[in-house]
């Protein structure tokens, strides 16, 4: 396929371009947000140039913005490609790189701006008939969202107020929205490097070709999938891969609940849950599994606020239990699970919630408190058990978007992540549901304490002496060697 311009006047073709395979397809989609992907040099920032130019000589009086994340790239790289391909005739005067604008003789005009500390408010009085985004990658999905709502220019028809994105392969938001789970009007195209073998400089390709075999597979072939993420998973790829050839359909919903396997009297059957802000970001997640044959029995999620998730689990409980035999949630309490876990309590009486045992280091004791805390300590903790799980055992979960997320569940270094969580875009609260769910406790065996000794106090700790405030061992043949004990008076 070919794509030209004409001079308005002499209707002669100005420029014309010999579309690869990939970018025909772009130029034809009909979806409201298209995104072309692939390899370096596969022609992504040309096609989003050449539509530009069509749309704001298709619609006069067209307002376009064109975006990437920094001013510096936006000027080096996207203001360039536009201003080397577009033809002059269609100018109205001189690109004006003041104010980053192009102005065309029919009155459409394009703005350049960078992206990286746009602010909503900054973009809600643009009146615009389509956006473009390069590097989309690199841009937070809150501008995709709010130029979503930009998109209103009379005299532009609706099938053609659009948002067209390019990006290098790399799991982010874009993943998510456009491959692992896409949205209703999202399109996708992606493209090799090689496709574009004949507009590339002689030497290009074997060049890149040179790269170790993980970049030459994202950056010149253009893959686009989980296996980017082979190096920091947190379960190994032979782990996910087993629990994939164990996803099935549900044998029914219930009140939008997966339901895989029905109560069956004498089975251990537990909860985990984890709650979200029920508007935005993560949705609130339950799943529930039977630990006598270690399978997933029920999933759900959704964005709902803790107290509604609270009745929701209360009562997807209640559907495997009975009198002999009660389901126990496994409440997921930081932050905003505290509202969860008071709401479940009020129901106490009818369900069974899960107590993690604590030690008070003030008065030595032992104290049973609701919920799952998720610290830097606990969550290697969840996670190996299931690891352990995966390892000896066989547990089998069902549901297809928990084993999704299961992919891109990866080690990270952010300090709120715990040192694990969801790749940056995607979501995790059905995994850690599950995991919750799996979740099975080792024996606590608490220590012997002892009160603190005063100084006046005669030695009757035995073989034992306090130093300073400190426990230690009584010296016996050599004193220079005295071992500290720690700074609580814990034994043993």
């Amino acid at each position: 396929m070919k794509v030209s311009f004409k001079n308005p006047k002499t209707e002669m073709a100005l420029r014309t371009w010999e579309l690869n395979p990939s970018q025909e397809r772009f130029w034809l989609e009909k979806k409201k947000y298209v995104l072309f992907s692939g390899g370096f040099g596969c022609g992504k920032s040309l096609m989003l140039v050449l539509k530009a130019i069509e749309l704001s000589l298709k619609y006069p009086g067209n307002f376009i913005l064109m975006g990437r994340k920094t001013y510096v790239e936006l000027r080096d790289s996207l203001w360039k490609e536009f201003i080397v391909t577009c033809p002059p005739e269609f100018l109205d005067g001189e690109p004006r790189r003041g104010e980053m604008k192009i102005v065309f003789t029919n009155g459409s005009e394009i703005i350049f701006r960078h992206l990286d500390t746009i602010a909503e408010t900054e973009l809600r009085s643009l009146n615009l008939g389509a956006a473009f985004i390069d590097q989309a990658e690199d841009i937070s999905k809150e501008v995709f969202l709010a130029l979503q709502g930009r998109l209103r220019r009379e005299g532009v028809p609706n099938n053609d107020r659009k948002i067209y994105l390019s990006c290098n392969p790399k799991l982010s938001w874009l993943f998510a929205d456009f491959k692992q789970e896409p949205l209703v009007e999202a399109a996708l195209i992606e493209a090799s490097t090689l496709e574009n073998r004949a507009n590339l400089p002689e030497g290009y390709i074997e060049s890149l070709l040179q790269y170790p075999e993980s970049w030459r597979r994202q950056f010149v072939e253009g893959v686009w999938d989980y296996s980017l993420l082979a190096e920091r998973v947190v379960f190994s790829r032979e782990y996910v891969a087993r629990l994939l050839e164990m996803q099935r359909d549900p044998l029914r919903m219930r009140e939008e609940v997966e339901i895989f396997e029905e109560f069956i009297p004498g089975h251990k059957y537990q909860m985990g849950i984890d709650a979200a802000e029920g508007f935005a970001g993560d949705e609130a997640a339950i799943t529930v599994a039977c630990l006598t044959c270690l399978q997933e029995a029920a999933s759900w999620s959704g964005r709902l606020p803790p107290d509604v998730v609270a009745e929701k689990g209360i009562r997807v409980a209640k559907w495997y239990q009975d009198e002999y035999s009660r389901c126990l949630i496994v409440p997921e309490m930081n932050s905003i699970g505290m509202a969860l876990v008071n709401k479940l309590k009020q129901e106490s009486g009818e369900i069974r919630i899960y107590q993690r045992e604590e030690f008070d280091k003030m008065t030595g004791q032992k104290i049973d408190k609701y919920g799952w805390r998720t610290t830097s300590a606990t969550k290697p903790l969840l996670v190996s058990r299931f690891q352990e799980r995966l390892r000896l055992q066989n547990p089998c979960v069902y549901s297809a978007r928990t084993l999704e997320q299961f992919k891109s569940f990866v080690h990270t270094d952010a300090a709120k992540s715990k040192g694990m969580a969801a790749e940056t875009g995607f979501h995790d609260d059905r995994v850690i549901a599950c995991l919750l769910a799996f979740w099975e406790k080792a024996p606590i065996k608490p220590g012997q304490f002892v009160r603190p000794v005063a100084k006046s106090e005669p030695d009757k700790l035995g073989k034992f002496m306090v130093v300073n405030g400190k426990l230690k061992y009584k010296p016996q043949f050599r004193p220079e060697l005295m071992i500290e004990r720690g700074r609580s008076w814990k034994v043993g």
